[in-house]
């Protein structure tokens, strides 16, 4: 296999490149969609938990225990709590958590995303969720 050929150039020089390719394409670059208004209203403020969120935290053990989430997203935590005995939908959510669909999001910081992980990992654990393989076997089960 060949070696790709690599020219080391400024940010600058990267940036004109870019600049230029878009204006020789006639395409400015993709705006990014504002999803506030997409966003389901839970009855509360969004910067707040919810009384039913406090309640299923408390319900949670310590080392799983998303307090970092809980502060810093709380709309987050409410829609979380919300799903939590809906287990097809909570882990849809939690998935839709961690894995970057839409191709814009920066992601959360490391302490919240692992919080999450470990969240979904106790879910699936303790959540009666059944999943088939394509032939119709139960997969996944201890």
């Amino acid at each position: 296999m060949d070696a790709i050929p690599f020219v080391r150039v400024s940010v600058e020089e990267a940036s004109k490149s870019l600049q230029a390719d878009i204006i020789k394409n006639g395409q400015p670059p993709a705006q990014r969609k504002n999803w506030l208004k997409e966003r389901a209203d839970f009855g509360h403020r969004r910067e707040e938990l919810g009384g039913e969120t406090f309640k299923w935290l408390a319900t949670l053990p310590a080392d799983v225990r998303p307090d970092n989430l809980a502060a810093q997203y709380p709309r987050i935590a409410n829609r979380i709590a919300q799903l939590w005995k809906r287990p097809l939908y909570c882990e849809r959510y939690l998935d839709d958590l961690v894995m970057d669909l839409r191709g814009d999001r920066r992601g959360f910081p490391r302490l919240v995303a692992t919080e999450i992980a470990a969240l979904k990992v106790y879910f699936l654990r303790t959540a009666n969720v059944a999943h088939y393989g394509v032939w119709g076997n139960r997969i996944g089960v201890d």
